[in-house]
């Protein structure tokens, strides 16, 4: 009985948001002038509003289901035509009430664990980030002391920044460790764990000690589908065959330059960061093109004429496809390696095998020469 009840307990958070509709009401007790509410949503990529009801005695309500918790706001607008008022929380399948005075803005929100759950752990972040912000404004070109910062103290502060930084990481994978029959932990773990650059091997792990409930929702299958998609550009992964199209409007297949060792490049003529390291890698093509190698730039643009003109401004002569999807596209190449930011690259030996990622830098042509055999 007894080790029943603590499993009980501990799938608790997942178990309330299993309700299959959400009620929301509202008590703003000193509103008297004429009033709306508003409930606003995210619907596809766009916050939009869903419903909105009359405010009647201080009081409104909204009724309806969601298919998991999502960011959502209750906005308060009166018939003085005064700025709505807003108030951001997290909508999920419960009863959800909102008590304030006046305005919305700074109502209690009470009765979604989700929402409880994500300012438990902004309150934690909060410290640091306004440590970051204070030192941000300090160090700013357009604040009047940062000029007069010496080499010392902006070395310093980037320390500093680079410790605060590792601290709400920090913060965000103990949270997610502590919530794995969470929403929230779910949400966490896309958002953070899940960041621009991480090892799926190392991931993993964490993401299947998740509740089989969260593992199978829509956020789960989404980052399943990432992990696994992040698997395919793993040092020791054979990279898989695909095709691109040339900037000449030809056919490129991966698996025609087996038997030399291949530069991936993945970049975009928007990507500021790409053009800056472009240099770098045509001195690596200038230094090595007779060793065995060649570079394959894949650009994220959408445009063509956007990708012709960087690609002629910056003078590239290697191979340059493109699927023109952008970063975006579900069946784009971004998506099917999971790529979430640019510049990145990767080094293939000519088994086809992964053998280095993101290598960059001046530097870069000593890099790839003590890998090239």
């Amino acid at each position: 009985m007894k080790k029943s009840l603590i499993l009980m307990l501990a799938l608790l958070p997942f178990v309330v948001t299993a309700q299959k509709s959400y009620t929301l009401y509202g008590k703003l007790s000193t509103l008297k002038v004429p009033a709306k509410a508003y409930l606003v949503t995210l619907q596809g990529n766009r916050f939009k509003e869903t419903d909105s009801t009359v405010i009647k005695n201080g009081e409104f309500r909204f009724t309806g289901k969601v298919n998991e918790p999502q960011s959502a706001m209750i906005a308060v607008k009166t018939t003085a035509g005064k700025q709505a008022d807003n108030l951001s929380f997290y909508l999920e399948n419960s009863k959800i009430t909102f008590t304030g005075k006046d305005s919305i803005r700074t109502a209690i929100v009470s009765g979604s664990v989700s929402d409880r759950e994500d300012r438990e752990l902004n309150a934690k972040i909060r410290p640091m980030t306004n440590k970051i912000m204070k030192i941000q404004r300090e160090f700013s070109k357009d604040h009047g002391v940062a000029a007069n910062k010496t080499l010392e103290e902006r070395s310093a502060a980037q320390d500093s920044l680079n410790s605060y930084v590792a601290q709400i990481k920090n913060i965000r994978l103990r949270f997610v460790e502590t919530h794995l029959n969470s929403y929230m932990g779910l949400s966490v773990f896309n958002t953070s764990i899940l960041d621009s650059h991480f090892d799926s091997s190392l991931v993993k792990p964490l993401f299947d000690k998740f509740s089989p409930q969260l593992r199978s929702s829509p956020l789960g299958e989404l980052a399943a589908d990432r992990i696994l998609a992040n698997g395919k550009r793993a040092v020791g992964v054979k990279i898989f065959d695909f095709t691109q199209t040339d900037i000449n409007g030809k056919p490129f297949e991966i698996k025609s330059l087996r038997g030399k060792y291949v530069f991936l490049d993945f970049w975009a003529s928007w990507c500021y960061w790409c053009r800056k390291e472009n240099p770098n890698v045509l001195k690596a093509y200038e230094e090595l093109k007779n060793r065995n190698l060649e570079i394959v730039s894949i650009s994220f643009d959408e445009s063509r004429a956007s990708w012709e003109n960087a690609v002629k401004q910056d003078k590239l002569p290697w191979l340059q496809v493109s699927d023109l999807k952008g970063m975006n596209a579900k069946e784009g190449l971004a998506a099917k390696l999971d790529i979430k930011a640019i510049p990145q690259n990767l080094l293939i030996s000519p088994e086809g095998v992964i053998i280095a990622t993101n290598l960059r830098g001046e530097d870069l042509p000593a890099k790839l020469s003590a890998l090239i055999k």
